[in-house]
């Protein structure tokens, strides 16, 4: 005859971040994503997140709209992870590391900031369309392997609370919980807060953005961070000086390395993202 534990909370709790564990906790999230998709798809026929098109299945895309965008490939630069004029070997770098050095190691983007990749940041953004979220995993997935195996941790850039409450949601979160089980790397949304209220950084010069985001983000749990290496998650790069900022703080804090995964990335003469 068996007996009650008297005392269940004695035994150690499982480790949710062991690699099997996370691996059954984020495919069973996915398979109940991919539910949900269906049922919605059987309602809502699905149309294309640019154009509007119909399409025949959810791809989020019409081929139109999937040849407007820029997607990079090699030779890219080892740091900062743009397109280069010609391939110059393994750890190739940038022209341009030589007066715009970053403060995080690395970047990787999946695409050119252009106007398909503008249209799908701002309809993700500011009309909550998830299944773009769901788009720019599968394109980051590729682009960030390497990067994503190096990493312990995705930590996405985190939202101020007031424009949390007007926007509802942070996209950054929408995308690193996608590519979480596709990379196979847990997701933490509360190591790193967000703590001064800044104005947007559209229209703003590198200094000036730099100036904005100067102590903007504040380490909310020190042993999540310390010792780790962070990959970073957001939509944009464009002169990289929210990324930067959260790099010194990640830094600070004690982070082995500081990563950043995004969808796009302005390139040269690109509009910055409005």
């Amino acid at each position: 005859m068996s007996q009650t534990d008297p005392h269940p909370t004695s035994r150690p709790p499982a480790r949710p971040d062991a690699p099997l564990a996370w691996g059954v906790i984020l495919a069973a999230r996915a398979e109940l994503a991919q539910m949900g998709r269906h049922a919605l798809d059987a309602v809502v026929p699905p149309v294309c997140a640019v154009c509007r098109r119909p399409l025949s299945e959810p791809r989020s895309l019409c081929g139109e709209c999937w040849r407007g965008l820029e997607i990079i490939t090699p030779p890219i630069c080892d740091i900062t992870g743009t397109p280069l004029a010609f391939d110059a070997g393994p750890g190739a770098r940038s022209p341009e590391l030589r007066w715009n050095h970053p403060l995080y190691d690395r970047a990787r983007a999946a695409v050119v900031f252009g106007p398909t990749s503008q249209r799908l940041i701002h309809e993700l953004k500011y009309h909550d369309v998830p299944g773009i979220a769901d788009l720019m995993a599968r394109l980051m997935a590729p682009a960030i392997r390497d990067l994503a195996g190096e990493a312990d941790v995705m930590i996405p850039v985190p939202l101020h609370r007031r424009r949390l409450a007007v926007r509802r949601f942070n996209q950054s979160v929408m995308i690193a919980d996608r590519l979480a089980p596709l990379v196979g790397l847990p997701v933490d949304r509360r190591a790193v807060r967000r703590v001064r209220h800044t104005r947007h950084q559209v229209g703003l010069s590198r200094d000036q953005r730099a100036n904005n985001l100067a102590k903007a983000f504040k380490v909310a749990d020190p042993g999540a961070v310390k010792g780790r290496r962070i990959l970073l998650v957001d939509d944009v790069l464009t002169t990289g000086a929210t990324v930067d900022s959260l790099a010194v703080t990640l830094q600070a804090a004690g982070a082995q390395s500081v990563n950043v995964a995004v969808f796009a990335r302005v390139v040269g003469e690109n509009r910055e993202p409005q």
